[in-house]
């Protein structure tokens, strides 16, 4: 957290107020900041070369790869667990199957169930997880690539980038901060039931019923084929 507030104040804060951003370019500047049909002056932001290639790699392109690869590994090991899970269920169907096994006792055929259950629980949230994760990340490139693709090109083409696009760029970027928190909240049950909660003042009818009430005595429980001890 504190390397995304002090990572910006050196590639924006510091360089823009020493003036590194416009060396080479004062007089581009000074021509536009002076209105030609009139005395007014306006504000015009404008970096050289250098200065645009540090900042889009600092601040996109290289977290854009190292967000690419992280999520590539997480992507591949989720694909993975899902394989795994599908083969021992296709192993436990075969099991299942064989013939001598009708005498096995109810509780037995219960605990497969359950145990099938939860990896069929396990293999759909895995899949999920990896396809919300391409989603989120699809929509971080295609709001932000647009701007910082303009910001290195428009130096080295005499910025004639128009000013419309500009604008429109990084307004497109800004949208992607927008659109998170509903993807989120319309990808992930969790993220929906607490904004349910923000929104609507914390009403219980959006809360988590608890698993444990007042009369309720448990001593241990199964999750994902391993016992936790309940105190």
């Amino acid at each position: 957290m504190g390397g995304c507030w002090v990572i910006p104040t050196f590639i924006s804060f510091l360089p823009i107020m020493q003036g590194w951003n416009s060396i080479g370019i004062d007089h581009l500047i000074e021509q536009r900041r002076h209105n030609g049909s009139s005395n007014s002056t306006s504000c015009v932001f404008m970096v050289n070369k250098p200065y645009a290639l540090t900042c889009s790699l600092v601040a996109f392109y290289i977290p854009l790869v190292l967000m690419v690869l992280a999520y590539q590994r997480i992507y591949i090991t989720a694909r993975a667990h899902a394989l795994q899970i599908s083969m021992l269920q296709r192993a436990g169907g075969a099991g299942a199957s064989t013939p001598g096994t009708s005498g096995a006792s109810p509780g037995v055929g219960a605990t497969s169930e359950s145990a099938d259950h939860q990896r069929n629980h396990r293999m759909r949230t895995e899949t999920k997880a990896a396809k919300t994760l391409c989603i989120i990340m699809g929509c971080f490139c295609l709001c932000w690539a647009p701007f910082f693709v303009t910001n290195v090109v428009d130096p080295f083409i005499g910025y004639t980038v128009p000013e419309q696009l500009w604008t429109a760029c990084l307004w497109l970027g800004y949208i992607n901060s927008m659109l998170n928190p509903i993807l989120y909240a319309f990808l992930n049950k969790s993220f929906r039931r607490a904004f349910l909660i923000i929104l609507c003042c914390g009403r219980k009818r959006y809360r988590r019923p608890s698993i444990m009430t007042s009369g309720t005595t448990c001593t241990a429980t199964q999750i994902n084929g391993s016992t936790h001890v309940l105190k």
